[in-house]
């Protein structure tokens, strides 16, 4: 199973940051198909978190727990 880590910042204060994570259910995801999907995943995130923005995000195995 992959996951996409991202890290998010609020708009109105840039300095601060959190690390989210958002797993993916679709069967035989590859790091190339996560990437792809990952933006789709994450625009419907910000749809509904409008204060915060995407500073940045990668695809990494479920389960491995490290800061961006």
């Amino acid at each position: 199973m992959i996951e996409i880590a991202a890290a998010v910042c609020m708009i109105s204060s840039a300095q601060h940051c959190r690390d989210i994570v958002l797993s993916f259910e679709a069967d035989n995801v590859t790091p190339v198909s996560c990437v792809m999907q990952g933006q789709i995943e994450l625009a419907k995130w910000t749809e509904g978190h409008p204060n915060w923005r995407i500073a940045h995000f990668a695809c990494r195995p479920a389960g491995k727990f490290a800061n961006l």
